[in-house]
């Protein structure tokens, strides 16, 4: 079974998970000995730790298969805030081996953490912590590993002088970051770590063949042990004594930074393969991986970008992960001897390598320079200064917390007003004669209209209720178009309903249109709610499903109120009264009414339908028709309304052909029509009353265009 599994793997992912293997290697060393050498004393057991974590990690991971591509290994937030775990279990008194059995546990507990995150589908909210906070840091993470390396560097605990070779690991470790820095630039197969681990450990053999003293053995790592030797191990002796709270929290702690660590590189890896991650499956595969490596005295880690990028260049897939692992595993059983010639210092090298340019953020001070970014550098900043002087975890929680503080400061401070308008700079799509349309322009600001947008919540309604002051004062009807609002909460609404109160008060209305379902609302008949204000079943709003026939509404009552309406609804006109007629006195009128044929049109029918051929002018005597353009299944845009009085189809009357839209009516009535046939006998019996016909017909298309520029300007702005 196992030949059939080996057979089916393909080649991509075993070249990508042994290319991965290499640039893993010097890595998962380096910080295995950053981590346990201070308290260990060991460098051997110490970069076989780091090997043991990378391995583990990668077999976790890949057997999963959550993200394609993905390597993991042991990285520097989570080295960083481990030595802030050792160092906290230290202060409680634990030492020796009590302390590494406690570390063990932590990363343990932080598996399970991990496992339980990914299992209860938590891993998008970790998504959540802002970029500026994790540019932070990160970068407070990579000055912390760049001070930490400053006593292998300097040679710590020798009594060697400048002249018998306390200069070497210094100069070995710059040697190594330039290397890493430049080299690759010509060698481009091989990577950047594994140039520097041999370089540098090149010029550290020559540099101590060439003392005359003997250098310290403390100074290399030294024969790596067997997994069987490794003295990481849990000590189950006093466990009952360990400081779980503290263990607890520092694991839980650890858990989300290595989640969040995996899934930003889960996300890279997307880029780059093309493929979409399943953070649940990678976070469970990972929190398997952390409980493995604890196990056998590993440390912990997360996804790294750089070795998956690697992987997925030499064509690495869902298996690379675990080929990787393996691959680990494999050095770790034979590259013991060779580990004895490994100078701790060059790792110091790789280190800072990976501080300055795989995790300091240059792109802060970037930040701090513009006004418009100046806030999140501000952030990044705090939390860079938090992280290096007290605690990675704290400074990720303040992070977090001045992001949301600025987020809701930008809320507050943005206007919800898109767009103020009145009845002079918008009309409904209600066709109205000219007497009501009169009236209206010159009381336009007694219908005022708000476009509102965003999210209206406690932090927002004063900037709306400070916009609308002078509105509520003077305004007969305010309509409130809601449809690019995202969120009402219970401020707004005890808001909107003060206003509503106001305008009652003095004889005016609130009117709402495309309220949002968070709004509470009961729907009732005729395109109306009720129970507006949750908790406040006496308030009651009228609104619309859309702004225009709010608008509409609107007109309607203000036109009435001033005694303006031109027909009185239910009431039938001759065609003498209608507006197309009117500009001919009685002569002519009595010349053309027999050009014309009288119809009875009932509520539902189809006055014409859009792709339809048509040659007639509609004339409506009685009733309303709605005009909308059908589209998709069952969907239609409204385009106008008519009532009594108005003209329909003057297009395909001039220049018959197909119809543009569909004509429904609403309300029963009568209709007066002429045939195109009709006005080609008219121009040869009445030449001239024919061409003032024409231009009268030619004046309405005029004045609907101007409307129709008129509604584009608006939706354009």
């Amino acid at each position: 079974m196992l030949g059939v599994f080996v057979k089916n793997i393909p080649m991509g992912d075993v070249w990508g998970g042994l290319s991965a293997s290499a640039l893993v290697l010097p890595q998962a060393m380096a910080f295995g000995i950053a981590l346990w050498s201070p308290y260990t004393h060991d460098p051997a057991s110490a970069a076989m730790s780091g090997l043991v974590a990378a391995a583990f990690l990668c077999v976790g991971s890949g057997l999963f298969r959550g993200t394609s591509g993905m390597v993991a290994s042991p990285t520097g937030p989570t080295l960083v805030l481990l030595v802030g775990a050792i160092a906290a279990l230290a202060t409680t008194g634990l030492s020796g081996d009590t302390l590494i059995t406690a570390t063990l546990l932590t990363i343990a507990l932080a598996g399970l953490f991990q496992i339980l995150i990914g299992g209860l589908k938590l891993g998008h909210l970790i998504k959540f912590i802002p970029y500026p906070v994790v540019s932070g840091f990160m970068t407070g993470s990579a000055i912390l590993m760049m001070m930490s390396q400053t006593s292998s560097m300097m040679g710590a605990e020798s009594q060697l002088t400048m002249a018998q070779g306390l200069w070497i690991p210094a100069t070995v470790a710059i040697i190594t970051l330039v290397t890493m820095v430049f080299l690759p630039r010509w060698i481009k197969r091989i990577p950047a770590t594994v140039l520097g681990l041999v370089v540098g450990t090149a010029f550290f053999h020559i540099f101590a063949f060439s003392q005359a003293s003997e250098l310290p053995l403390n100074w290399v790592v030294g024969n790596l042990p067997r997994m069987s030797d490794l003295h990481f191990g849990f000590s189950l002796e006093n466990i009952d004594q360990l400081p779980w709270l503290l263990m607890a929290g520092s694991a839980l702690a650890l858990a989300v930074l290595a989640s969040l660590d995996t899934l930003l590189t889960a996300v890279i890896a997307d880029v780059a393969t093309g493929a979409r991650h399943d953070a649940r499956r990678e976070l469970m595969g990972q929190g398997v991986g952390h409980m493995l490596s604890a196990l056998a005295g590993g440390m912990a880690g997360a996804g790294t970008t750089g070795a998956s990028l690697v992987a997925i260049e030499s064509g690495g897939r869902l298996w690379a992960g675990l080929i990787t692992g393996l691959g680990m595993l494999l050095l770790i059983l034979f590259m013991g001897p060779v580990a004895a010639v490994l100078p701790i210092c060059v790792f110091s090298g790789i280190i800072l390598h990976v501080a300055i340019f795989g995790m300091l953020d240059k792109d802060i001070f970037s930040w701090i320079r513009s006004p418009q970014a100046r806030v999140d550098g501000a952030i990044a900043l705090i939390v860079t200064g938090v992280t290096v002087s007290y605690d990675l975890m704290v400074a990720v929680g303040l992070g977090v917390v001045l992001a949301v503080i600025e987020f809701i400061r930008t809320q507050v401070q943005s206007s919800v007003v898109n767009r103020r308008w009145n009845v002079g700079d918008r009309r409904s799509l209600r066709r109205r004669p000219k007497r009501e349309a009169a009236c209206l322009l010159e009381h336009a600001e007694s219908i005022v209209g708000y476009d509102l947008k965003g999210t209206l919540f406690f932090g927002t309604v004063d900037h709306l209720f400070d916009a609308m002051t002078a509105d509520l004062q003077r305004a007969k009807y305010i309509i409130l178009d809601m449809r690019n609002i995202g969120q009402v909460d219970l401020t707004a609404l005890r808001l909107i309903k003060h206003m509503n109160g106001m305008m009652r008060q003095r004889g005016g209305e609130l009117i709402l249109a495309r309220v949002p379902k968070s709004m509470g609302l009961v729907k009732s008949k005729d395109s109306e709610h009720e129970k507006l204000i949750p908790y406040h079943a006496h308030v009651r709003l009228r609104t619309f499903p859309d702004s225009d026939r709010a608008l509409e509404y609107a007109e309607n009552c203000l036109l009435q109120a001033l005694d303006a309406v031109a027909v009185v609804k239910g009431k039938k006109l001759t065609l003498a009264q209608t507006e197309l007629l009117q500009a001919f006195n009685a002569k002519e009128q009595k010349l053309l009414m027999p050009f014309f044929t009288l119809k009875k049109i009932e509520a539902g029918d189809f006055l014409f339908k859009y792709g339809d051929f048509g040659e007639e002018l509609f004339v409506l005597l009685g009733g309303e028709v709605e005009v909308f353009l059908p589209y998709g299944k069952k969907k239609k845009l409204r385009l106008s309304h008519f009532g009594p009085g108005m003209t329909l189809g003057e297009i395909v009357f001039l220049e018959p052909g197909p119809r543009t839209a569909t004509g429904r009516v609403t309300t029963a009535g009568e209709v007066a029509i002429i045939q195109h046939k009709a006005l080609k006998k008219l121009f040869l019996q009445h030449s001239e009353l024919g061409r003032r016909l024409l231009m009268r017909l030619g004046h309405d298309v005029g004045e609907k265009l101007r409307l129709a520029d008129a509604e584009l300007r608006r939706l354009a702005s």
